[in-house]
């Protein structure tokens, strides 16, 4: 599971708790309570710009008023200047009446910016990009070629480019994203949250910090489409359709890549028709990472992403974005699906859930969700950690005997160990077959290793291990184009691995592509460094 959007507003202060003694600092019968009051309305509904105007009205017309202070606090806070945001808020508590409620507020954000005034800056012509210097910098080069074709991909199916930058923070540790997010760590390793669209932002957890990585580029695109959604209505879309828009459009940053679902997505809804078991919208609401199980989260977000794809196949994106152009114009969101479905909404949901039921889903008895850890690893996943993960207390002895036996060089001897592991794990297990394959590829056996890895990757495709041992097969057998590209996915997933940039290196020298060498042997410095 991965990414989770929470819609959420924080911390305002209500006109009842100061309208009187606001009132009494009006200058020229400015009505500043009433000011206040609006603006905190275009917060909730992300329109900044707005929020940013009337701050500045005020502190022209009531510069010492705390109330003003406390707002303008707000306002630079959602625009991402938290060294201001708390000089104004600092300025703002000194108000008895504001420092019973504020300080909260006052808190977090400093909070925040014990990580993020550390972060380096890069501004482009799109986006604003933080992130941790000494720790991601590697990010960055991926992270911008990315969002750039995502501002056009995304700009184009939902008819929306936002004119500011967009800032896009990378948080480097579990307890920094924790406070960004509002989450607990227990609900973000249970919902699989690593990225959130929140406080007019996309925020992230870096790659670094899961065993393997995640699929975090299709993530920054999956919360940037949350952030055009945000904009484009204003705050009023639900999250059912947030995330089923957001999950159906998270690959589009590859023009290649058409959406789908995992397998293990498709299995948990084939289960679900099959036990008559679903995640209703209401159920959904406020958020998918409040849900208990990860299962219940992944079922929800391969619901909502058959939502929007029954929905997309009555007209294309043009229905996509006339359905938010009518929520963002005040029609209520029944009724704008069911004008662009053309039936009543419960008929709507009816049509689409017997459409769901109609499809021949896959059902793959065995097939996991993998968890979400939020912690910071070593660059690769060794033989202890990966032994770890398999769940079958049998299949992991046979895996730590084949362990044994492939570091001894005993390659036909670890297979035999690896093949009783898979038998008795049951189920396909990236974990084993990544090692049964490694030893077939060391025992020169390159077509079943090859089989055994194309399985793997059909099954768990964010597990990282099956393209660096598909590069492994491909460089080996004089594939180097096809070993770029299975290792170029892989860095689409963790690009701290080193092997994957070593490697890269060694096969853009032998395909004389002398920069690309040199850009990857960069890369490994960085993560030397």
């Amino acid at each position: 599971m991965k990414r989770i959007f929470v819609l959420l507003t924080f911390f305002v202060l209500t006109i009842a708790c100061f309208g009187h003694n606001a009132n009494a600092q009006n200058e020229g019968f400015f009505d500043i309570a009433g000011e206040i009051s609006y603006g905190e309305e275009c917060l909730q509904e992300w329109q900044i710009d707005a929020a940013s105007s009337i701050a500045s009205k005020l502190l022209l017309v009531a510069p010492e008023n705390p109330y003003v202070c406390f707002f303008a606090g707000e306002v630079e806070f959602y625009e991402g200047n938290y060294q201001e945001s708390l000089s104004f808020l600092k300025k703002a508590l000194k108000s008895p009446g504001i420092a019973q409620k504020g300080k909260s507020f006052y808190d977090f954000v400093e909070k925040v910016y014990q990580t993020t005034g550390k972060f380096k800056e890069i501004k482009t012509e799109h986006f604003l990009f933080r992130y941790m210097e000494e720790k991601d910098a590697i990010l960055v080069d991926y992270a911008l070629n990315t969002l750039e074709k995502t501002y056009k991909a995304i700009g184009n199916d939902l008819n929306y480019f936002p004119k500011e930058p967009v800032l896009v923070e990378v948080f480097p540790d579990a307890d920094s994203f924790c406070t960004i997010s509002t989450l607990t760590k227990d609900e973000i390793e249970t919902s699989g949250t690593v990225a959130i669209c929140l406080f007019n932002r996309v925020i992230i957890t870096s790659p670094r910090l899961q065993p393997r990585g995640y699929q975090w580029l299709d993530t920054l695109n999956h919360e940037y489409v949350h952030y055009v959604i945000m904009k484009k209505t204003y705050n009023r879309v639900p999250i059912w359709l947030h995330e089923g828009i957001a999950k159906y459009e998270e690959g589009r940053w590859m023009a290649d890549k058409p959406p789908s679902l995992s397998v293990s997505y498709e299995s948990l809804l084939a289960e679900a028709v099959e036990k008559d078991y679903f995640i209703t919208f209401k159920q959904m609401h406020p958020s998918l990472a409040k849900l208990k199980k990860r299962e219940d989260t992944a079922l929800a977000f391969a619901e909502v992403f058959t939502v929007i794809e029954y929905l997309f196949n009555h007209g294309g994106y043009p229905v996509i974005a006339n359905v938010l152009e009518d929520i963002r114009d005040g029609k209520p969101v029944e009724d704008a699906v069911s004008s662009a479905a053309s039936v009543p909404f419960d008929t709507f949901e009816k049509n689409w859930l017997d459409d769901l039921k109609q499809k021949k889903l896959r059902r793959i008895y065995g097939i996991q969700v993998l968890p979400t850890k939020l912690k910071e690893t070593s660059s690769s996943v060794d033989d202890v950690e990966s032994v770890a993960e398999i769940e079958a207390k049998d299949a992991r002895k046979y895996a730590i005997l084949g362990d044994l036996l492939r570091h001894e060089g005993l390659h036909s001897a670890a297979i035999i160990e690896y093949e009783k592991a898979f038998n008795k794990a049951g189920i396909i297990s990236p974990q084993i077959q990544n090692k049964l394959a490694m030893s077939y590829i060391m025992d020169t056996q390159y077509a079943k290793a090859e089989e055994i890895l194309k399985t793997a990757l059909a099954y768990y495709p964010e597990y990282t291990a099956t393209y660096i041992s598909l590069g492994e097969l491909y460089q080996r057998k004089g594939e180097y184009e096809a070993a770029v590209d299975m290792l170029s996915r892989a860095n689409h997933i963790n690009p701290f691995n080193p092997v994957i940039h070593k490697n890269l290196a060694f096969l853009y020298d032998k395909l004389g592509r002398k920069e690309d060498a040199a850009v990857e042997l960069k890369r490994l410095g960085l993560l030397a460094r």
